[in-house]
Order: structure tokens, then C-alpha cells, then sequence
């Protein structure tokens, strides 16, 4: 590859992140940044997160090459430009209908399956697999995926460029339920944007109706996100969330910023952080020259 390629590789795209810049510095963003079990909240420039090192870069049959290219001409130059996003670009989520329910959930989808987070997922995966510890309820399908990946040390990587550049209609999309809701409060985001939110068989922290459901959530500006719902029935709605619902959102963002593989930074400007670090067992520290330091009650001052 040409040594003037670029070697930091955004996992999360960066026209995303400008959803959410300060009101005063159009490149930074407010961020909850973790380092161990301390937390500290600053402003960060949008192009100093949510990269990885030559993250995409791969050599297979002796040649090196990168993805790195192709998913900024094939899926973010093409979807930044769309009338979905232009709607989004123009504050006006209220104005997204069905013609965006694709879009959205192809654009929710991507973000998952390019995310460091899932190339870090399917690594753990292979080398579990390779212990013998997989559970032993796999499918045949599931088990022979992890053969394929276990017989080359590339194919965890390749599975993930794979998924990166996925720009098929998945077969399941026009059975999902995307639910567009408007916030009255700010939303949060993180480095890996995609949040699940309910799985089959787990009680739902957002009620009955989605125990049963796969759902996801994207927020997609300040105050505009969408609801990724597989397992019910098709449907696109465009509506107002009440204030609390969106406060468990944004809790729930804390919650993955605390258990996740790789997220390193929550977006979060908003005035019930505070509030929401207490709620997660965060003690408050000090103030710093741009944010604060808080810390895990059983790490002591």
C-alpha cells in the first residue's frame, strides 16, 4: 500500500460525530472517557475517537490491502449524502417517513458490524471455539462458521471486513419496525452506536412489549434517535418520547460504557450526567480544566 495512506481508521463514521459537536467547536464533542475504573468527561476532538490503527488493513495471499477506501466510497460517502441524512443534517427528524426505514436500519446495521466492538467480539469467539469452550447448543451453521474462522488466522478479520462492506438488503427487512422518536431532552451516543436493547427471553428494562423482541436503538442527532425492532410486526412510525424513556436511553448508554470490550467514549452533554454517574455507583472526584473526574465507589479517592 502507499505509505501516504492513512493509518487511523474510524470505526465510527466521523460525519456521524458531527451530529453531536459542541455548540462552539464544530470539530469536538463532549465525551465520558473511561480509564479503569475512573471517568473523566472534557471535550475531545471528533477525529481523535472512535479510530483504531490500520484497523481495516489485511494482506491476503501475500498483498496487502485495505478496506479502508472502499467503505468511504461505497457506504458513507453514499449514505451521508442521502435525503435520509439530509433530513437528519437538517434538524428536521420529524419530516423522516417510510422511504427512510431502510435506510435507517441499513445505516444502524453497518454500524454495528464495522464497529471495533464486533471484530473484538468475533476474535473472543475464535479463540473460545479453539479451547473447546463454544456452548454445545450451536447449530451446524453457527459451528461451521467457527471452523472457517479457526482454520486461519486471518479469517477473524475477514469476516469482519466482510461484514463492514455488507450493502445487501438483509432478508429480514421488510418484517422490521423502525420507531423514529424525538426527544425533549438531549440524547447521548457512544464510540460503538448501535445499542441493544432487548433480547428474546430477557425481561426488558423498557417493559413487556419488548421481552420478546430483538431491539436495538440509534440515536441519530441530539434529539432525534430510532428504535430497530426484528421479531414483531412490520412498521415505520415517526412520534414524541416522553422525557423519561429518553433518560433511560441515555442510562443505558452509561450501562454499555461500563460493560462493553472497547467502548472507550460516551457522547454526553447533557444536564442529568451528573445525576447518572451517582445512579451507576460513580463518586465525584475533582473538577478538571474541561470536565470532571469521577470514580468507582470501591476504588476509594
Amino acid at each position: 500500500m502507499n505509505k501516504g495512506n492513512p493509518k487511523r481508521h474510524h470505526y465510527v463514521p466521523q460525519f456521524y460525530l458531527r451530529r453531536f459537536a459542541c455548540p462552539d467547536d464544530p470539530n469536538k464533542v463532549r465525551i465520558l472517557e473511561q480509564h479503569g475504573g475512573v471517568l473523566v468527561t472534557g471535550r475531545k476532538s471528533i477525529d481523535r475517537i472512535g479510530y483504531e490503527e490500520s484497523m481495516h488493513d489485511f494482506v491476503a495471499d501475500g498483498v496487502a490491502g485495505s478496506i479502508e477506501g472502499p467503505i468511504n466510497r461505497v457506504i458513507e460517502t453514499p449514505f451521508s449524502n442521502s435525503p435520509t441524512w439530509q433530513k437528519i443534517i437538517d434538524g428536521a427528524c420529524a419530516r423522516l417517513d417510510e422511504m427512510d426505514k431502510i435506510p435507517i436500519y441499513g445505516f444502524a446495521r453497518h454500524l454495528q458490524r464495522r464497529n471495533l466492538e464486533t471484530l473484538r467480539f468475533i476474535e473472543a469467539e475464535s479463540a473460545r471455539f479453539s479451547t473447546g469452550a463454544l456452548d454445545a447448543n450451536l447449530s451446524a451453521e453457527e459451528r461451521e462458521i467457527n471452523e472457517w474462522i479457526a482454520a486461519a488466522a486471518d479469517n477473524s478479520h475477514a469476516l469482519f471486513r466482510d461484514g463492514a462492506m455488507d450493502t445487501t438488503i438483509p432478508e429480514d427487512a421488510a418484517a422490521i419496525n423502525v420507531m423514529v422518536c424525538q426527544s425533549p431532552i438531549p440524547l447521548r451516543t457512544s464510540t460503538n452506536p448501535t445499542l441493544m436493547i432487548s433480547v428474546p427471553g430477557r425481561q426488558s428494562v423498557f417493559g413487556a412489549f419488548f421481552n420478546n423482541l430483538r431491539t436495538w436503538w440509534l440515536t441519530l442527532d441530539r434529539h432525534c434517535g430510532a428504535f430497530i425492532v426484528a421479531g414483531g410486526p412490520p412498521a415505520f412510525t415517526n412520534s414524541a418520547m416522553p422525557a423519561d424513556a429518553a433518560r433511560m436511553i441515555n442510562r443505558q448508554y452509561l450501562v454499555q460504557h461500563g460493560n462493553s470490550l472497547t467502548v472507550r467514549y460516551m457522547i454526553a452533554d447533557d444536564a442529568d450526567l451528573d445525576d447518572d454517574l451517582e445512579w451507576a455507583g460513580y463518586h465525584f472526584d475533582r473538577r478538571t480544566t474541561h470536565g470532571a473526574r469521577w470514580r468507582k465507589a470501591s476504588l476509594g479517592a
